[in-house]
C-alpha cells in the first residue's frame, strides 16, 4: 500500500470530517461568498454613482435657485426702473427733452438755437421714445460741459448723436454749431377701452 492510502485508512475518522468540511467550505465560498462579494462591489459602485448623482442634483438645484433669485431681482429692478427712473408719461418726457435741455444749455453757457421734438412707439414693447434734435452754438469746452450735464442728469436721457460743424457766419470765431439728438423713454399708456 502506498503512503496516502495508508494514511487515509489509518486516520479515516479524523480525515473524513476534515475533507467534508473542506468541500463544504469550498462550496460555500464558490456559491455564497464570491457572489456576495460581487454584489457588494456592485452596491459600492452604485452608491458612488448615487452620491455623484446627488451632488450633481444639488448643484443643479443651487443653480436653479440662483437663477430664480436672479430673475426675481431682475424683475424687481425692471419694475423699479419703469416706476422710478423712466419719465411718468408723455408730458414728463416732453418736458425733459425740451425745457430741461434748454436750461442745461443756458447753465453750460451754450446758445440754444432751437429744437425739433418728436416721439414714436418702440416696436414690440410697451415703451415709447421721445426725442429732440437740439441745435446749439458755443465754445468746445461749453459744449462738453452741456453734454456732461445731459449724461449725468437725474432724468433718464440718452445722447444718441452729436454732429459738430463750424458756423457759416464769420462773426462767430471759435464757436461751433452742434446738433444733438437726445432721447428718453416712457411707458406708453394703454389706449382707453
Amino acid at each position: 500500500m502506498s503512503l496516502w492510502p495508508r494514511i487515509y485508512a489509518e486516520r479515516r475518522r479524523v480525515l473524513l470530517p476534515l475533507i467534508i468540511a473542506a468541500v463544504v467550505n469550498a462550496a460555500i465560498l464558490l456559491l455564497a461568498v464570491v457572489p456576495l462579494g460581487r454584489s457588494v462591489a456592485a452596491a459600492e459602485t452604485a452608491a458612488e454613482t448615487a452620491a455623484l448623482n446627488l451632488a450633481t442634483a444639488r448643484q443643479a438645484e443651487r443653480q436653479a435657485r440662483n437663477a430664480e433669485a436672479s430673475r426675481q431681482r431682475a424683475d424687481t429692478e425692471l419694475q423699479r426702473f419703469y416706476s422710478e427712473v423712466l419719465p411718468d408719461g408723455f408730458a414728463v418726457a416732453a418736458r425733459a427733452t425740451s425745457r430741461w435741455l434748454q436750461q442745461a444749455a443756458r447753465d453750460a453757457g451754450v446758445t440754444y438755437l432751437g429744437s425739433n421734438f418728436s416721439w414714436e412707439e418702440v416696436r414690440e414693447t410697451s415703451l415709447s421714445r421721445a426725442y429732440s434734435t437740439v441745435n446749439l452754438r458755443g465754445r468746445y469746452q461749453d459744449i462738453r460741459e452741456f453734454l456732461h450735464a445731459v449724461e449725468t442728469a437725474s432724468e433718464f436721457l440718452v445722447v444718441e448723436r452729436v454732429d459738430l460743424a463750424q458756423p457759416s457766419s464769420p462773426a462767430s470765431t471759435g464757436a461751433l454749431d452742434v446738433a444733438v439728438i437726445v432721447s428718453t423713454f416712457f411707458v406708453t399708456e394703454p389706449p382707453p377701452q
